[in-house]
């Protein structure tokens, strides 16, 4: 069956030669969010079949189903099947990404900015640990365009965690042999917790999450920190 004709995404204004800029009517932005909203839902519809299933075993017609909906609904928001795989896996390094640098933006020491960025790390990762899982097992079919720009932002990730490292240790917070290894160390601790999170397991996201940042501090702590640190939880 032939795509219909997609709509590109939510409707934007340009003002004419002749007057100011033109504003969205009420009506408008309606209709632009029930357009968003039709298409989060046959975004997460979609991931929770990729994780489920595989991406290869998951068809168009097994998400019109899961949604209840016809396939030409499907294609009305996204071209094809590869397209939903692309912003599923895009969109959760590049929430990690905008998380990490907001999160480190604020002025602290080289401790609490670490903190930050550990707790942004694994708060997004977790969160959108299914997206994470996807990412991982279905990067081989993901068109090499996309592979290159989600490398490229999970290496601003890793830049960002090194860069944080090495002026802890400048400043005298942390002990660390190698930055550069320590920051791989700490980040595959955040990324790589969608192998064993679950939503209805022991720990919820917040719990997981600060467990994540003890064991990162510990990691990167001076010896003569980490016993004051048991000293005083005792």
């Amino acid at each position: 069956m032939a795509p219909r004709t997609r709509r590109s995404g939510p409707t934007t204004f340009a003002p004419s030669p002749n007057s100011g800029p033109v504003k969205a009517t009420p009506v408008d932005e309606l209709r632009d969010g029930v357009f968003i909203l039709k298409r989060e839902r046959i975004l997460r519809e979609a991931a929770a079949l990729f994780y489920e299933h595989g991406y290869l075993q998951t068809t168009m017609d097994a998400i019109a189903e899961r949604l209840g909906a016809t396939k030409p609904f499907v294609y009305y928001h996204f071209d094809s099947k590869i397209d939903l795989l692309v912003e599923i896996c895009e969109r959760g390094t590049g929430e990690a990404l905008a998380a990490i640098e907001e999160a480190t933006q604020d002025p602290g020491s080289a401790t609490q900015r670490f903190e930050a960025y550990v707790r942004a790390l694994a708060r997004m990762a977790l969160k959108n640990h299914d997206f994470v899982a996807i990412y991982f097992r279905e990067e081989r079919n993901l068109p090499q365009k996309s592979i290159d720009k989600i490398r490229q932002m999970r290496k601003v990730i890793n830049k960002r965690l090194r860069d944080l490292l090495e002026q802890g240790v400048a400043s005298g917070d942390f002990e660390l042999n190698d930055p550069g290894l320590g920051a791989l160390m700490i980040a595959g601790m955040s990324s790589y917790a969608f192998a064993w999170f679950r939503e209805r397991g022991r720990l919820n996201i917040e719990e997981a999450t600060e467990e994540i940042v003890r064991a990162s501090l510990k990691l990167v702590s001076r010896p003569d920190a980490r016993a004051s640190e048991s000293a005083h939880r005792g």
